[in-house]
């Protein structure tokens, strides 16, 4: 028999859902449809991601600003989890003369739906068995992800050039190892490889996690120098706290608060969210949504979205 307490609460979850309906009706928006698509690695792994394309029209100036921005879940999570921070980011757009987004969301290599190989159907991935080397490949293979993007990027529907990165706890680890491989390859005298990614929100960010460091990009000066930064943490789990702690003071110097007059800047590059909890990863993510998503978001519009850069044609130009 349900209690009196008991009937409350599912009363208040079947009201939530239709208030949130109501809110986005009510703002001119509804919650935008993910495209699922499936590609495949270089290893031959299936990943499966979601592509929420922006408002722009294709091919117009305005599209050609589109900043995409890539989501990457934490250890046992999925792509499932970034679906209000998605809503709220594109819902950031300011129609046809504003700033647009454009998102992917991806289930990592043994994760969600990408637990298949392309040619044996049979083998089913589990990220418990995942090794050192897994957890390398799963940074390095993620150029189908960036293929993909280039694809988008030659047809006119976005700007690779303004690439972001928001990564949850292991998806932090392995956002900050794409982008040291983004930033490490070599300029071509024509066209671009590389240098795309301008901005990366680590939430809940490990010096190391299962073999997967973060050392390499903090010994990288032009990464750290030339991306903006944001990490966001819970600051009542000291361990977590200290790796914050010790990523943030790789950081800072090259990102002061003020300008050489002693003036505040307006987008400094490095911005550092502590919450007033012990949740860390995909948990804080969905637990502390409200408090988070809104300062990514304004985190991401600062320092890419609102400004401009140079659209380049990459076909046949892949590293």
């Amino acid at each position: 028999m349900a209690t009196r307490s008991g009937l409350v609460w599912l009363a208040l979850l079947a009201y939530l859902p239709s208030q949130f309906t109501r809110l986005a009706s009510a703002q001119g928006t509804a919650p935008a449809a993910g495209e699922s698509v499936s590609l495949t690695t270089r290893d031959g792994v299936q990943l499966k991601i979601s592509y929420f394309p922006g408002t722009a029209r294709i091919g117009s100036p305005q599209a050609k600003q589109t900043t995409p921005v890539v989501f990457l879940h934490d250890f046992k999570g999925s792509r499932a989890v970034f679906a209000a921070l998605v809503q709220n980011l594109l819902a950031a757009s300011k129609g046809e003369t504003g700033r647009t987004f454009a998102a992917v969301t991806v289930d990592l290599r043994a994760h969600g739906e990408s637990t298949k190989l392309a040619n044996s159907a049979q083998v089913e991935l589990n990220a418990a068995k995942l090794n050192k080397e897994d957890y390398v490949a799963m940074a390095s293979y993620l150029d189908a992800v960036r293929n993909f993007l280039v694809t988008k990027n030659d047809e006119g529907e976005l700007n690779l050039n303004k690439l972001c990165l928001v990564g949850s706890g292991m998806g932090a680890s392995v956002a900050a190892n794409w982008a040291f491989t983004d930033w490490s390859y070599p300029p071509l005298a024509v066209g671009k490889q590389g240098q795309d990614v301008k901005a990366i929100a680590m939430i809940s960010p490990q010096w190391t996690f299962n073999g997967l460091m973060v050392q390499r990009p903090m010994q990288f000066r032009v990464l750290k120098e030339r991306v903006a930064w944001m990490i966001v943490y819970g600051d009542k789990d000291p361990k977590f706290q200290a790796d914050a702690v010790r990523i943030t003071k790789q950081l800072e110097r090259f990102h002061p608060a003020t300008d050489e007059t002693g003036a505040k800047r307006p987008a400094s590059g490095l911005t550092v969210l502590k919450l007033n909890t012990r949740l860390q990863g995909d948990s804080l993510l969905t637990q502390f949504g409200v408090s988070a998503d809104d300062q990514i978001v304004k985190f991401l519009s600062e320092n890419v979205a609102d400004t401009q850069q140079e659209w380049i044609s990459r076909r046949n130009r892949l590293p």
